[in-house]
């Protein structure tokens, strides 16, 4: 049984140096083995807690994801336990090429994947059907979107595509499919067995707030995965499950004159909700990304938060923040809490 641990590992990046050197923030505050008086956390700064196995009852944040999937890092394949549920419908995305080159990359990896599916005489029955959808999905953004931007494509799927994708990448490495995504989709949704494995820490909930949970979300795909600049509206909790994520974020006005600066070089009007359409795709996406990740890197007043197997990010109510991962088809997961 896996149990999530919490490490300090946020950092900010330096002032002095444009090469991506950092240094530790002094205002990272690191919990041990007990939680200490409410009085003595600042919860209107993000913080990372280290959680020992040994106090379980101070969090209850145990989370059992070793019985989904095969003991492998990069392609793991699902487990007799979770090949149970591969009929359950869930919300994906996926990231296409432009159509230029979707059409004319003889080696693109989402042909390749679809090619796969349908005509491998040994794989079961469900990977024919899904093999269908995803084709169908693709062909109506096709006659829809057609630029030379990046495409977002978002479709719900059963579970089974999530497995047949894991056992392609393991079958071909060194062209693996990448960016496809299960991202927020409730635990509230999730089968009664599998939303047992993901256990509410509501402890550290009251502990950090009123205890009242606004949502929560899992988040499992293929590296790299990609969440644009945005806030939440309510505190979030964390929590890293398998490989890693990096996190980049600001306070809730250096980050909204960020966003707001972007939209006026776009001459955009886009909300700041998380993943709208008009973010993860086109000039929006790229704008932000750049903004983010590369020019205000360079200034020394974005933090930067990497976050491992087992860490928990507390991040206060209205911070900004982007989300990626940095592999190549691997299988990166995540869970998080909004909570009052």
């Amino acid at each position: 049984m896996s149990r999530v641990f919490l490490h300090p590992s946020l950092r900010i990046i330096s002032k002095k140096s444009s090469t991506h050197k950092f240094r530790w923030l002094s205002t990272v505050h690191e919990i041990n083995e007990l939680l200490p008086e409410k009085k003595d956390i600042d919860t209107s700064k993000p913080f990372i807690i280290r959680n020992h196995a040994q106090t379980p009852s101070q969090t209850s944040t145990t989370i059992s994801i070793s019985k989904w999937f095969t003991n492998h890092e990069k392609f793991p394949k699902f487990t007799d336990y979770l090949n149970q549920h591969l009929h359950f419908t869930l919300p994906y995305e996926l990231i296409l090429p432009t159509t230029q080159e979707y059409d004319t990359n003889p080696i693109n990896p989402i042909k390749r994947f679809i090619s796969w599916l349908s005509s491998t005489q040994q794989q079961p029955n469900h990977y024919t059907l899904v093999s269908v959808l995803l084709q169908q999905e693709i062909n109506n953004l096709n006659k829809t979107n057609n630029n030379n931007h990046l495409r977002f494509l978002r479709f719900d799927a059963p579970f089974a595509l999530l497995s047949a994708a894991l056992e392609y990448n393991s079958l071909f490495p060194d062209l693996p499919l990448t960016e496809l995504y299960i991202a927020q989709a409730p635990l509230s949704n999730l089968p009664a067995a599998l939303q047992a494995d993901l256990s509410t820490p509501k402890s550290l909930l009251s502990y950090l707030g009123k205890g009242d949970i606004y949502g929560s979300s899992i988040w499992i795909g293929l590296e790299p995965t990609y969440t644009p600049w945005h806030r939440d509206p309510n505190p979030n909790l964390f929590c890293q499950l398998r490989r890693t994520k990096v996190m980049r974020l600001m306070p809730p006005n250096r980050g909204r004159s960020l966003f707001e600066r972007v939209q006026a070089g776009l001459q955009g009007t886009t909300s700041w909700r998380i993943r709208g359409e008009e973010m993860m795709q086109g000039e929006e996406r790229q704008a932000l990304f750049k903004a983010v990740w590369e020019e205000e890197s360079k200034k020394g007043i974005m933090t930067e938060v990497v976050l491992s197997e087992g860490d928990v990010l507390y991040l206060p109510k209205g911070w900004w923040h982007s989300v990626r991962t940095l592999g190549s088809g691997c299988l990166n997961m995540s869970v998080n809490w909004w909570f009052r």
